[in-house]
């Protein structure tokens, strides 16, 4: 690619039940939000930093 993307990191955020999916954390609730439907993920137990240099 012959320019650099300027998106942050994304996060991979575990729920109790065994889920993964993607999403992103409001730094001043503390919440993990999905990203798929915006919802707040109630179950989530962590998460993971997730980085790709292309866009699908």
């Amino acid at each position: 690619m012959s320019h650099e993307f300027s998106v942050e990191a994304g996060l991979i955020v575990f729920s109790r039940d065994g889920r993964a999916q993607f999403g992103w954390l409001d730094l001043q609730t503390g919440a993990y939000y999905g990203e798929a439907d915006g919802l707040c993920i109630a179950d989530a137990i962590g998460a993971i930093e997730f980085r790709s240099d292309l866009t699908h």
